[in-house]
């Protein structure tokens, strides 16, 4: 007779895969034993269909175009350096490919090992693939941080932010567009860490866009300043600027292009970041706006509760 035991040992063992996992997965059928001798020799307690919908199965990236026939559980996990170098290939068609496997898989970017000072990498261009986990050093309030926190104060800072259609193939990429700014002027800047006794601070302003360019069907990410004011000597209370002219940006990727407000003292030395604001290009509205700024904790608690920008903005609609 057919021992009913055996057959379920079997069955258990039909998980399908082309991949060899990238990291220790205890649930996965072609991982290492590390983790059931861990647990004293005992494989995990748990159901495989349960495992199959709520796990991740990490899987190591070959191509796209197999990776896309992978079940919805199967995630990447890409290391910066490795971001670039699948862009570069096949003239381009891995951005494409890339943005589908995201409609209905998930990827996971971190930060590449060589970053012993635990900075971050820009993770615009991660972004515009579709990535979901698109891990960064919190330890470090370096720019990518505050990208990172600028983009998910959308939504009511619930942590959930929606694709743009264009990322999630259900509509074209926007064509680019003329960003144009001027500053007029800031109220109540505080002075650098929120100190609240010392000299009245120098103040001056970088707009920063942080984008994604598609040159010759390859992408890759670009970092470009639109303006920098002149410094404003002793005056964190009410510096005016009243820029006549405009200063203007090329927005190559509309839908997740990232504007970067920098409030900055002068010093003789080294320049400190007092106070920034990051907001995507698609949240910008047209026509004098107060810009928000935060400290480097992405709050506006204390000495920066009050602390804004007036500025005019403008650029060509869509």
């Amino acid at each position: 007779d057919d021992d009913p035991s055996e057959t379920k040992d079997e069955e258990e063992k039909e998980l399908p895969t082309n991949d060899e996992p990238e990291d220790d997965d205890p649930y996965h059928e072609k991982s290492s034993s590390t983790a059931t001798k861990a647990a004293g020799g005992e494989k995990p307690k748990i159901v495989k269909e349960l495992a199959n919908m709520t796990l991740f199965h990490g899987t190591k990236y070959k191509s796209f175009q197999t990776s896309i026939e992978d079940p919805p559980s199967y995630m990447h996990s890409i290391c910066e350096p490795k971001i670039g170098k699948i862009l570069s290939k096949d003239e381009g068609a891995n951005a494409k490919l890339w943005r589908s496997y995201n409609v209905n898989h998930m990827t996971r970017t971190y930060p590449s090992g060589a970053r012993i000072n635990s900075s971050n990498y820009n993770p615009v261009l991660a972004w515009a693939m579709g990535s979901q986990l698109v891990a960064l050093n919190f330890q470090t309030a370096d720019t990518p941080l505050l990208l990172n926190d600028g983009l998910f104060k959308q939504n009511g800072n619930c942590g959930y932010v929606k694709k743009p259609d264009s990322v999630l193939g259900q509509s074209g990429m926007k064509s680019s567009t003329q960003l144009r700014i001027r500053i007029l002027c800031g109220s109540c800047l505080p002075k650098p860490d929120g100190a609240t006794e010392g000299e009245y601070i120098d103040p001056y302003v970088l707009v920063t866009v942080h984008d994604v360019k598609n040159e010759d069907g390859k992408e890759s990410d670009v970092t470009s300043k639109v303006l920098e004011t002149e410094t404003k000597d002793d005056n964190g209370f009410c510096p005016m600027w009243n820029q006549t002219k405009f200063k203007t940006a090329t927005i190559h990727n509309p839908d997740v292009a990232m504007i970067e407000f920098s409030l900055q003292e002068s010093d003789p030395l080294i320049d400190d970041k007092v106070a920034n604001a990051s907001i995507p290009f698609s949240c910008l509205r047209r026509g004098y706006r107060s810009i928000q700024l935060h400290d480097t904790h992405n709050t506006r608690s204390g000495p920066f509760g009050f602390a804004t920008l007036i500025v005019e903005i403008d650029y060509d609609p869509s």
